[in-house]
């Protein structure tokens, strides 16, 4: 099986129990807002559907993204979480880029969350710990794709995409907060 074979079965998995959230493969994100020489911000968005554009300088392909439709904007989707899929094994630059990626992809949309999946693999090596310190959350899954571990990573991307909510709500003025905690959890 391949990193795409498994994160396709993974999304598969998961799609139904996300509900109002989509689920989609291999979508791009903006990673970069800037203005050109007349004042004109360059988005990297397609006009006719409003999808953020690949390459150019603009944007990421993502594993997973999770994501609600845009009724109206700039673009097509409010995406809610992006998790970064790796299978069998990972490197010490994989987790560096990734963690690159979050921060870039952060500074377009502030309220997503980005996670880092490890499939195929029994438990999360230290070093993705130490180096991934800007992931929201990072999850090792079997292969196999067992009920209880598509039931956990399902419940955990249901939070999470309510966490992003909750964020987005509060930075931009919907709610009103008095505390902000982030949650730590090792199982």
């Amino acid at each position: 099986m391949t990193e795409d074979d498994f994160t396709d079965r993974l999304a598969d998995a998961i799609a139904e129990r996300l509900a109002p959230y989509h689920v989609g493969r291999k979508r791009s994100l903006l990673y970069d807002l800037s203005f050109d020489h007349n004042g004109v911000m360059a988005m990297g968005v397609d006009p006719d559907t409003g999808e953020p554009i690949r390459g150019k300088g603009r944007g990421f392909e993502q594993d997973l993204l999770v994501f609600e439709d845009a009724a109206r904007g700039h673009t097509s989707v409010i995406p809610r979480i992006v998790a970064e899929v790796k299978y069998k094994s990972v490197t010490t630059h994989d987790v560096i880029v990734y963690s690159e990626k979050a921060d870039r992809i952060r500074r377009v949309y502030p309220y997503v969350r980005y996670g880092f999946v490890l499939g195929g693999m029994k438990s999360i090596p230290g070093r993705v710990l130490r180096l991934g310190q800007r992931f929201d959350f990072v999850v090792a899954i079997g292969e196999e794709l067992t009920a209880p571990e598509v039931n956990d990573f399902a419940a955990l991307m249901k939070e999470e995409a309510e966490a992003s909510v909750s964020l987005s709500n509060a930075l931009f003025g919907n709610t009103k907060p008095t505390l902000m905690r982030k949650m730590f959890s090792i199982k």
